[in-house]
């Protein structure tokens, strides 16, 4: 159960990572599966049935044609024994054998040399030119005639108590092999040697036995049909392993060691690398074995596998080329129109699609053109109901503002009247005035900052008449107020909210205003020495002016609509900034870009 669950899930896996390829890498691996797959596989396996299938009819046409060498060896062998027989022909000969004691040495040698005459000229010089030597052992003598010098040995009375009449043949013919033997030529020819019975017809007495010492020639000839493919090897051995003939003639006379081992020797069997055909003789009993390698099997089609294969390359890199193509020709437009995309996902809307086909990937950039500039269209409406409502947000403050200023103002003025302070009063009601026309003139969205530290002045050096002692400014300018442009009603805000929560009994509060050029931007600060924020506190802050909720919207206000208006002008990178520490102060920074318009458009 646990092997089939992490079978499914590695399939489930491998699913998941091929749906998460690119489109132009499925279509490349789609077409290689459905063309240059099933092509290779189908020539693997026809190779492989063709292969087999050769295997198959050697492995059948070689053994009968074993089995028809092994009759062809046992009807050669026959005939030799047959062509003793010719000696019956010679009474002369006969009589010679049917000798058993001499007179005189010289009656015995001249015997020796009419019966080796006639063995020389009837066998030796003959038309069988595949025998070596005929021996004639009868009544311990010893004729012969050979070809080649033999080893003396097979002359000695033991030899021909060997091979003589002690030699119980049975009546039957027998094939002898060389390792059964004595007899061995000088030049190591191989052989074997038959030996057969002579029997007097007259008396049906034995006259002892005729051997015939055989060239492996014979086999040669039978089996060179056979062995005409390169590689290819055959031998000749016992049912023991004796190897009496082999097509390598330093293999015979040894004894093959895997003999034991084959699993058949009647028919045909494979290796890993070899196909061994193997067929019994009926008579003798002998094993003609035959052996090829498999690749010489298919010699004949290495040639044709060779083109083929480069074949199959050449269609291969063709294929893939046009894979190559057709995806690249699917992917690419895609692959466009994708980027695209994330351009607008990243907020850029100027964006142009030139269509080059009227596929479903044309209909598709067409319609997302349209929808982006419906997109367009909707982000400028919203922009504008922001807009809208940030002045709607901001002529809201200067209601909130003007009237609690107002009255705080008019109370300070009619202490002042009390106090017979003339100039006092004049210079706030002028102040008053002044702060009211700027306030009521919302036909600007920019001013100038001159115009905005004009209003700042006003309002602290009215502030400063009410709390005395308790309150100074410091206003520090460092650009040119007169050609630079700013918001209106940016900086208001920020000094009343000073105003409002910086104060702390017993201590003079220092409001400072300080704006300064840096590059293409202006920065203002409006910092004091007041009461500052808890880290709680300030993190409140800072996570209101980020996300730009509506929590705590009315306590904050008019940092807020500062923030908000900022963001809205110039982006999210433009937003305010607040730094407080508890019992050391605030500092708010804005920064905006520089604008030297005459009375410059939002």
């Amino acid at each position: 159960m646990i092997l089939l669950e992490r079978m499914w899930t590695n399939m489930t896996f491998n699913r998941r990572s091929f749906r998460d390829f690119r489109l132009q890498t499925k279509l490349f691996i789609t077409y290689i599966a459905i063309t240059v797959i099933p092509i290779a596989l189908l020539g693997y396996l026809a190779y492989s049935q063709y292969i087999s299938s050769i295997e198959r009819q050697v492995g059948t046409y070689i053994p009968r044609l074993l089995g028809q060498a092994n009759d062809n060896i046992e009807r050669q062998i026959n005939e030799f024994f047959q062509m003793s027989d010719q000696i019956y022909n010679a009474p002369m000969i006969i009589e010679i054998l049917r000798k058993d004691a001499y007179q005189t040495v010289s009656a015995m040698r001249q015997d020796e040399f009419t019966v080796d005459s006639y063995l020389s000229s009837t066998f030796i010089h003959g038309s069988q030119q595949d025998i070596l030597g005929v021996f004639i052992s009868s009544n311990n003598r010893l004729f012969s005639s050979t070809k080649t010098d033999y080893f003396s040995g097979f002359s000695t009375k033991e030899a021909v108590g060997l091979y003589g009449q002690n030699l119980d043949l049975r009546g039957q013919e027998m094939v002898l092999l060389p390792n059964e033997t004595s007899l061995q030529f000088k030049d190591h020819r191989p052989f074997v040697l038959i030996a057969k019975p002579l029997v007097d017809v007259e008396n049906r007495l034995s006259l002892g036995t005729m051997f015939i010492a055989l060239d492996l020639s014979f086999i040669d000839r039978i089996v060179q049909p056979i062995d005409e493919q390169e590689g290819a090897e055959m031998w000749l051995m016992t049912e023991e392993g004796y190897m009496l003939y082999h097509t390598s003639a330093d293999q015979i006379g040894r004894k093959d060691q895997k003999a034991a081992k084959y699993p058949t020797l009647n028919g045909s069997f494979k290796t890993k690398n070899m196909l061994f055909g193997m067929d019994v003789s009926k008579q003798h009993q002998w094993v003609l074995a035959h052996q090829i390698p498999l690749g010489q099997l298919t010699a004949e089609t290495n040639f044709v596998r060779t083109i083929t294969i480069l074949l199959f390359i050449a269609v291969t890199a063709v294929a893939l080329i046009i894979a190559a193509l057709l995806a690249w020709g699917v992917a690419k437009p895609l692959q466009h129109l994708t980027e695209q995309m994330k351009r607008v996902e990243k907020g850029d809307f100027n964006v142009v699609f030139n269509r080059q086909s009227n596929d479903e990937v044309g209909m598709l950039s067409d319609r997302f053109q349209t929808m982006i500039k419906e997109i367009q269209g909707l982000i400028r409406e919203k922009y504008q109901i922001e807009l809208k409502q940030k002045e709607a947000e901001m002529y809201a403050l200067q209601s909130q503002i003007n009237p609690h200023f107002m009255y705080n103002t008019l109370e300070t003025i009619a202490m002042t009247v009390e106090e017979d302070d003339k100039d006092t009063v004049v210079d706030m009601v002028t102040i008053l005035g002044r702060m009211l026309r700027y306030s009521l003139s919302n036909k600007e969205k920019l001013v100038t900052i001159h115009q905005e530290l004009q209003h700042i002045r006003d309002y602290l050096t009215i502030q400063s008449y009410r709390f005395e002692d308790e309150l100074a400014f410091r206003i520090d300018v460092q650009v040119n107020g007169n050609k630079e442009y700013i918001p209106k009603f940016i900086l208001q805000p920020l000094v009343e909210n000073a105003l409002e929560h910086a104060f702390v009994p017993g201590k003079q509060l220092v409001v400072t205003v300080l704006i300064v050029r840096d590059g293409n931007e202006i920065q203002m600060s409006v910092s004091d020495n007041g009461a500052g924020m808890s880290k709680i506190k300030l993190l409140e802050i800072r996570q209101l002016l980020t996300l730009q909720t509506d929590l705590n919207r009315d306590h904050h206000f008019g940092i807020l609509n500062v923030n908000g208006r900022l963001v809205l002008h110039y982006g999210k990178t433009y937003m305010l900034q607040v730094d407080s520490e508890k019992n050391i102060g605030t500092t708010m920074r804005i920064r905006v870009p520089v604008n030297r318009g005459e009375q410059g458009d939002e």
